[in-house]
């Protein structure tokens, strides 16, 4: 029996009680913690091998799991994916990438990829595949996922200074092939509410991209300053999302439509606002129709004009009726309404012949 004076005894256990409550709470977290680490690090592990059974490897050098105590941060280094028996064999590698979320809601991760980024893939040229590389890099690389139901799913990515160099490898050594860049690219998509099959609702922005060498030059220029777009894509084929590598064409199949509520584009001497509808015909070129309102007719007619598409004559008599009934039917001054239309490979700006449009796939 203790000889302490009971006043001295409860001073004691007053004293240590809260130091003894602390480090059990701490211990009980740590664990609890620990659990959830391993339970996304497996998670990781199973994701991995599914990918296998699919023909895709993902690999990485090193994989390190921390972020203790609040998150579950997950930081990869020299991550790599391969496909070879896709359509068309692609690679991607990522010097680094990091993956957060909170340890008590695993189901809203953030993805950072603050390293360069390489993407190797190959294309049909001259009667034979010719294989480029795609380098990336960029200030901020960035995605959130949430995923709260079926139908409360969110994805945003936003990136920007992205600058993009593609090198075509040629029995000479890798020669420069052209180049991409953009001041910044803004996504934002979820499940379309109260839609029939899947769907979804996408949100774009772009703001300075540029490009050059890659691909025929369009009298617009290389340059878009601006563009936004609210879209819902619907009639997806089935299989999507599990068959990206052949999207493009089991969607011109499926008929799958891409709707447009409302854009914005300033695309050199193009100044547009308006929405449509546009779909892949059977060749796999844009088809669909759009009302637009325009901006700086001015400047639209003169490029068209530079690059031989139309005469001044015709071009000026091919929109004077467009302005004067624009201005009837309440066309803010300076704007005239414009009917757009994709169609047999060729768009149409009203009743002129603007661009061929050539296959996306």
């Amino acid at each position: 029996m203790s000889r302490l004076p009971k006043p001295m005894k409860n001073i004691r256990w007053s004293l240590i009680l809260p130091f003894i409550l602390i480090a059990v709470g701490a211990i009980t977290y740590s664990l609890w913690w620990v659990g959830v680490a391993n339970r996304v690090e497996a998670a990781i592990l199973k994701w991995q091998i599914d990918q296998a059974a699919k023909g895709i490897s993902v690999s990485w050098d090193n994989l390190d799991t921390g972020g203790y105590p609040y998150r579950i941060q997950v930081e990869i280094a020299g991550g790599r994916i391969d496909a070879p028996d896709a359509p068309r064999a692609w690679t991607w590698e990522a010097d680094t990438l990091s993956a957060q979320t909170l340890a008590y809601r695993l189901n809203h991760v953030i993805v950072d990829i603050p390293g360069d980024q390489r993407v190797h893939y190959s294309e049909p040229r001259d009667g034979s595949e010719q294989k480029f590389t795609l380098n990336l890099t960029s200030d901020v690389f960035w995605a959130s996922y949430v995923d709260e139901s079926s139908q409360e799913q969110r994805l945003s990515g936003d990136i920007q200074n992205l600058v993009a160099t593609r090198v075509q490898q040629s029995v000479d050594g890798p020669v420069l092939a052209g180049g991409a860049a953009a001041g910044r690219l803004q996504l934002h998509g979820r499940p379309a509410p109260e839609v029939v099959g899947p769907a979804f609702d996408i949100a774009l922005k772009g703001q300075d991209i540029s490009w050059v060498d890659m691909g025929d030059i369009n009298w617009a220029g290389s340059e878009i300053a601006h563009l936004e777009a609210q879209t819902r894509i619907t009639d997806l084929p089935p299989g999507f999302p599990n068959a990206l590598a052949t999207f493009l064409p089991d969607a011109a199949a499926n008929g799958t439509k891409l709707a447009i509520s409302e854009f914005a584009l300033e695309w050199g001497p193009i100044e547009m606002t308006g929405q449509g509808e546009v779909k892949l015909d059977s060749l796999g070129r844009p088809e669909g129709r759009f009302r637009t309102s325009v901006g700086n007719l001015d400047g639209l007619i003169d490029a068209l004009v530079q690059a031989g598409i139309v005469s001044q004559q015709s071009a000026r008599l091919a929109f004077a009726g467009m302005a004067a009934l624009s201005s009837l039917q309440g066309e803010e001054n300076g704007r005239v309404r414009l009917p757009v239309a994709m169609k047999d490979g060729v768009l149409f700006l009203g009743p002129v012949a603007a661009a061929r449009l050539e296959p996306l796939y």
